[in-house]
């Protein structure tokens, strides 16, 4: 992420802190039209400081709020509440891996994942697990994971997982990469790897994850640090006091698309992934 578009975003996270501390005692104190007026004035001062993936969203809610103002109470506590909870991913937004040049001086190497070491084909995991109908399937041939999420029920992802025949030793390794990169709405659309290691499989529905894109659509090659991966979640909540990835016992592998970024169909190929040394 460029420097003026960190500083864009951190003035944006500003306002929405300003927009909080004056929308949420207003909402807590019965002002529900003041709280929606204030959440919708910052929402139109922050909407081009924030990335295009989180962009989309903002501007819908914007939209949807003044064609549908119908000037009762119950639609002014929806539009609080919508425009709260896409301050709240804006907040959390972090930015994502994105290809890069490789120099001779870092002396990186690859190692590609093998059919055999990832275990055949992957598992999919949606948001049916909470009522949700987003889609997802993988196309071993061409790499190519697609689908589409859906907001339906409070769901919005769409994953597939690799389990380990046997638990993957990757010391030796400095993280992941992805080689031929190409996905939809290159701009917009961010999407995730998601790992596992002996820890997370000691807690219910815990993993790690580093977001990833190609808005240049270039053909770098993709370097994601297992440093990335210095926080447990549990179904997409920090686990603070977390122990970071241990690439020493790691069982599980998987893509994710996963709401706000991604919402309708979507599609990620690549021609390699693998470990780089």
């Amino acid at each position: 992420m460029a420097p003026s578009a960190t500083e864009d975003l951190n003035r944006a996270k500003e306002r929405i802190s300003q927009a909080i501390s004056v929308g949420a005692p207003a909402y807590n104190a019965g002002e529900i039209e003041l709280c929606a007026k204030v959440y919708r004035e910052a929402a139109r001062e922050i909407a081009p400081l924030v990335p295009p993936a989180l962009r989309t969203k903002l501007l819908r809610e914007m939209e949807e709020g003044e064609n549908g103002a119908r000037g009762d109470s119950a639609n002014f506590d929806a539009k609080a509440w919508a425009l709260r909870r896409a301050f709240d991913s804006i907040i959390d937004y972090r930015p994502p891996f994105v290809p890069r040049d490789v120099t001779e001086e870092e002396n990186v190497a690859f190692e590609p994942f093998t059919k055999t070491q990832l275990g055949g084909e992957p598992a999919g995991v949606m948001d049916g697990v909470m009522g949700g109908i987003s889609s997802g399937g993988w196309m071993s041939k061409s790499n190519t994971f697609f689908g589409e999420t859906s907001l339906a029920n409070n769901g919005g992802f769409a994953s597939l997982r690799w389990r380990f025949p046997n638990a993957q030793n990757w010391s030796h390794a400095r993280g992941i990469y992805v080689k031929g990169l190409k996905h939809s709405r290159a701009e917009e659309h961010t999407f995730r790897i998601i790992l596992k290691d002996a820890s997370c499989e000691r807690v219910r529905l815990a993993n790690y994850k580093a977001t990833f894109a190609n808005p240049e659509r270039t053909d770098r090659p993709l370097l994601i640090p297992f440093s990335a991966f210095d926080q447990m979640e549990q179904m997409g909540r920090a686990m603070v006091g977390s122990p970071a990835l241990n690439p020493m016992h790691v069982t599980e592998i998987g893509l994710m698309a996963i709401k706000p970024t991604v919402v309708g169909e979507f599609q990620l190929e690549f021609l390699e992934w693998g470990l780089y040394l």
